[in-house]
This record gives structure tokens, sequence and C-alpha cells, in this order.
């Protein structure tokens, strides 16, 4: 619950993406932001936007949203599952029946299962990693219709590297950590999406292979209504401006003690006693026009149609076929259905893979 929190004093450092143990599909969905250089209307092809990452207001510690999620192949074509290990738990039974094959006898059918097919195996196990944010789009000419909206954003690494090391630097660096993400004392990033090459043989490369660049504002930047009008009213901003000149002080400080002390005096000046009751009447607010991130991108307990086809993919894997060609697939209009799986052949052991083969070579991570 936000009540928790000390919403002007929350630590971008806080975040569950910031403090979780070292060691350890979304279908098609209208409120995703889509930055495709094939939208562009600049003349140089690339696509341009500013937006603001911000926090989930429906649960601040949560704002980033770690994404795990298989994509299968069955005989009834394609389709995605969010899996449990999202939550970080290991339990997800695609991610246990991986582990049964990639520990079987190297070599082995179970083995080869789940062995890359560029490394020599059938390469069925395809895990998916998404990290997910909400934002409001502030400027758009790609797509101008979206400009206010409050979406998600499936954020390529290169931005949250940018964001990660201005919200959660290292004790060595001494910067103070900056709340990008903040609702009215954030910052914008201006987003610049180049386009991958021409290729006549393969004109999917001009969406697919693309570069990420990213710029964060020095000014702060507050969130806005839909219609893009101000959160706050004249009186209201004046109060928050004091707080912003205030805080400034500490944002630019190196010494860790003089920012303690900064905050201090800070939160004993009536002025922030003021902008903390402000702040909860706009996070109130944006909680009236946002999509929740985990409600609608997180892991939830798949139905029964959907326990149902799973159990019937990896019963298949396990037999050392592809659940591709299986010739009987369940019945996925009834979630009652509890026929067994049919009877397969194991597939031949194939030969070991070529020990010298090219490792695999994973894509970028990219936001569509």
């Amino acid at each position: 619950m936000n009540e928790e929190f000390d919403l002007l004093g929350f630590d971008p450092t806080q975040l569950s993406v910031f403090n979780q143990d070292e060691n350890k599909s979304n279908n098609a969905n209208s409120n995703i932001y889509h930055t495709r250089p094939a939208d562009s209307v600049s003349e140089d092809g690339r696509y341009r936007a500013t937006i603001k990452v911000i926090y989930s207001p429906q649960d601040l510690k949560h704002s980033v949203l770690e994404q795990q999620s298989y994509s299968m192949h069955d005989a009834n074509g394609w389709f995605n599952v969010v899996s449990s290990l999202t939550n970080n738990d290991t339990s997800c039974p695609i991610f246990k029946a991986w582990k049964q094959c990639r520990y079987s006898p190297e070599g082995s059918v179970l083995n080869q299962q789940s062995t890359p097919v560029e490394k020599g195996g059938k390469g069925l196990f395809d895990k998916r990693f998404a990290r997910y944010v909400t934002i409001q789009v502030i400027s758009d000419k790609n797509q101008p219709e979206l400009e206010g909206r409050y979406m998600f954003w499936k954020m390529p690494k290169s931005i949250w590297d940018l964001i990660n090391a201005k919200m959660n630097p290292s004790k060595e660096s001494g910067k103070a950590a900056i709340p990008v993400m903040d609702f009215l004392f954030g910052r914008a990033i201006d987003l610049e999406v180049v386009p991958g090459p021409d290729d006549p043989r393969a004109p999917e490369r001009k969406t697919r292979e693309t570069k990420y660049m990213g710029e964060i504002s020095e000014d702060v930047v507050s969130c806005l209504n839909p219609d893009k009008s101000s959160l706050l009213d004249a009186a209201q901003q004046t109060i928050l401006d004091n707080y912003v000149d205030a805080m400034s002080k500490v944002w630019r400080s190196k010494d860790p003690d003089a920012r303690a002390q900064l905050i201090h005096q800070i939160n004993a000046d009536p002025n922030t006693a003021q902008l903390q009751k402000i702040y909860r009447e706009v996070l109130e607010k944006i909680k009236g026009f946002c999509p929740d991130l985990n409600a609608e991108l997180g892991y939830h307990e798949w139905d029964d149609a959907t326990k149902t086809r799973v159990q019937h993919w990896i019963n298949i894997v396990l037999s050392g076929n592809d659940p591709a060609a299986d010739a009987a697939p369940a019945v996925l209009t009834d979630a009652t259905n509890t026929a067994p799986t049919p009877a397969v052949t194991p597939a031949p052991t194939p030969a070991p893979a070529d020990p010298f083969s090219p490792s695999a070579i994973e894509d970028e991570e990219l936001p569509f």
C-alpha cells in the first residue's frame, strides 16, 4: 500500500528491482506504447518523442515489472504465458520441465529439447524477459493522439541503464539519487529511435534492428492531466517550486552528511507539509486515469484452459517430441478437458552438437 511510504521522501533505491536477491507475453494491449521507426514522420526516419517514466501509482515499490514469459508453439499455433518466475517463484511448470531437460545427459533426447537450435538442439523453450514501466507521453509527433496519455512501455536496456544510473548511483560516486520517476519533481526523457539497416532480403530488419538513445532532462518535469493541462493550480505550483528549489541543493551535493542535513531542514519547513497534502491529492488523481502495471502485465495464476494447454505441451516435450507437430492437440476451448495426452513415440537420439559451433547471440532487448 502506498500509505506505507513518505511520498515526498520516497527513495528511488527502494524500488524492488534494486533489492532482489542477486542469486535468484503479454497479448496485444492497447495500453502499451510503441516507438517503431516505421511510424516516424521525420525526414531522417528516426522516431523521436518525449516521455516521462513514472512510479506505478497503485504500487510504488513495484514500479518496474521484470516480466518473465514463455513463447510456445503447439498444433494450434503460437501462444504466450507469463511465468511465475516474474514473482521469483520457481514452481513454474515450464521452468521445471526446462530444468529436467537442461540437466539430462548431454546429447540425450531430453537434453536436445532444451538445447538452442544454433547449438544443434531443438530449442523448444523460448523464455522471454521484458522490463515494463508506466509512462506519460509528453510529446510525440508520430502519434499525437497519444500525447498526455498514461501507458505502459517495454523499456530497452539502454534507456534503463540511463535511469538506473540516476536513481541508483553507486556509493563510490557520492552522487545523490535523482527521482527521475517522481510524479511532480521527476524528469522527462527525450527518445531517439534509430531504424535498422535497409536490406531487401530481410525487410524486417528495418524495425527489429534498432538503436535506442535517450537524454534525461536536467530540469524537473511534472506529470500532467491526460488533456495536458497542469495537475496543480497556481498556488500549488508555487509550493512545488519552493520545494524543488530547496531540493536542488540536495541533488547537486556529493556529500552524504550535507545531504542529510539539508533534507532534515527541508522536511521541517512548513512548505513541505503543504506539499505532502497536495501530493496525496495528485496521487489519487493519477490513479484515476493511469492503468495498473502489475494488474495488467504481471503474473496471475493461469486459468484452467491455459493450464491444460501448457501441461499438454510439457507432456509432449518430455516424451521427446515436438508439440507443434502433435496430431492430437488439447481441446483449448474446454477448460474441463482432462483427456490423457495421446501416446507419442520418442524421437531418436541425435548426434551430439558440434562443440565448435558459435554461441547464441541474443537480440537487443526491444520495446515491442
